[in-house]
């Protein structure tokens, strides 16, 4: 593949790797439940001071994410980088070397990758670049990867990513998340139903190729405060039809994956659950009229702006099971005239589950992660970028000790994102671009449709 890209610089190949990104599995089970809260009461309407800047930042949202999974061409040079960083991401020292594959060397000891993306001629196009110019369109991205050798087989991977969407100001950004959390305050789930199947009904037809609601209860209490519980299903048959290869591989995938994340206080009070087994994800939390989230359960209080994030995941990849339990992360939030954002960091090594035969393995480099900073990951917005652009962030770092262990864990790694081929990767961006541009239909429906007042957009 790669040496026909070679052949045909404008050849269009379908992306692997080129962007840290959920697995669509998860992204969509998120939008289906954020469609469904997004579409209720006045939730849209929290992105913007009036309801028609609201539509028009969601739409500056929503076409942003369009325009990203629409046409996506990689440069053959920087398909070929991107795949090397990816296939070698937990042995790093394969690569360190390799001038294919980095555009700079700031140290001795350091390397550089520079990618954009970029709308142009009717495709979403990935280049390297010697260096990053600012983002001058909506939809635009910046990617930088460093690489750091520390001690002779310890290195750190430092990732820093930014995309255009739009002018929004992170405040309304704030608001218009904490209004969908919001939008189950003092409704059934007849009135929710009803109210999202009536403002987004073609993204929910979109999403529903594949995701479906089957269970979403409210339960209200005497202290002003609504409890609601939302499970999202994924249906295999149902994307089969339109949506083939990227059936097989979320259900070969998703099928035996067992997954439990929590946000609490440090005084244990829990916020938010998401449980997910069986190919359904349940999401739990608990509102308060006039406060947002408060705990699931006890008297409702204000949350700090430090959290306590935990995890534990199993996953089934060719005939092994492997995961974590107890993953423990600080959650910080950021929250500043300008900008918005949350920041995973984890200095606590999880428990382990990994097949029998590797017992007799050296385990000490599955700790180097989480000492000294630890493993940090940090997604958020920024308003009064380049050319007013509203950027969304995202920072990683990850030190990775190479052992035999680890390269096992690299060997399962890619083997899943070989899995991942060219076909399965067409139809998930088809898929979230579909998605998205059903909700921009929505609200190009909503803007049109006079208010009870005989007016539109106002």
């Amino acid at each position: 593949m790669i040496g026909a890209a070679a052949r045909d610089g404008n050849l269009r190949i379908h992306h692997r790797l080129h962007t840290p990104r959920l697995p669509a599995v998860t992204l969509a089970a998120l939008l289906l439940a954020a469609a469904s809260l997004a579409g209720c009461g006045d939730s849209l309407r929290a992105a913007g001071p009036t309801a028609a800047a609201a539509i028009a930042n969601a739409d500056a949202l929503f076409a942003a994410v369009q325009t990203r999974f629409t046409n996506v061409e990689l440069a053959p040079r920087y398909f070929a980088a991107k795949q090397r960083i990816g296939e070698q991401a937990l042995t790093p020292s394969r690569i360190f070397d390799d001038t294919s594959v980095w555009m700079a060397e700031p140290s001795p000891t350091t390397r550089a990758f520079y990618a954009s993306g970029d709308w142009a001629n009717g495709h979403y196009r990935m280049e390297l670049r010697p260096s990053l110019e600012p983002v001058a369109r909506i939809g635009d991205a910046r990617h930088a990867i460093t690489l750091e050798q520390l001690e002779p087989s310890v290195y750190r991977w430092r990732t820093n990513v930014e995309m255009a969407l739009g002018t929004i100001p992170a405040p309304d950004m704030s608001n218009l998340i904490s209004a969908m959390f919001r939008a189950a305050d003092g409704r059934t789930p007849r009135e929710l139903r009803a109210e999202y199947a009536a403002a987004l009904p073609r993204a929910t037809a979109a999403f529903g190729h594949g995701f479906t609601i089957d269970s979403l209860r409210t339960t209200s209490g005497g202290d002003g405060t609504t409890a609601v519980s939302l499970t999202v299903g994924f249906r295999p048959e149902l994307m089969r039809a339109a949506y083939p290869a990227l059936a097989k591989y979320l259900d070969k995938y998703l099928g035996p994956a067992k997954y439990r994340a929590t946000l609490a206080d440090r005084g244990g009070a829990t916020l938010l659950e998401i449980v997910g087994r069986d190919r359904m994800m349940t999401m739990r939390y608990r509102v308060q009229h006039g406060t947002g989230l408060v705990p699931l359960a006890g008297a409702p209080r204000p949350w700090p702006d430090t959290l306590v994030f935990t995890a534990d995941v199993s996953l089934k990849v060719k005939i092994f099971t492997v995961g974590f339990r107890h993953v423990v992360t600080d959650f910080i939030i950021t929250n500043e005239p300008h900008a918005r954002a949350v920041t995973f960091v984890a200095r606590r090594e999880p428990e382990w589950d990994l097949p029998l035969f590797t017992e007799h393995l050296i385990r000490s480099a599955l700790r180097r992660p989480f000492m000294g900073e630890g493993a940090m990951f940090s997604l958020g917005v920024r308003d009064g970028g380049p050319a007013g652009q509203t950027l969304l962030e995202r920072r990683a770092r990850l030190d990775v000790q190479e052992s035999a262990l680890v390269r096992f864990l690299g060997s399962l790694a890619a083997h899943a994102i070989g899995d991942l081929d060219a076909k399965v990767e067409a139809e998930e961006d088809q898929f979230i671009r579909d998605g998205f541009a059903a909700l921009r239909e929505d609200l190009a429906a909503t803007r049109a449709a006079p208010s009870a007042g005989g007016q539109s957009g106002k």
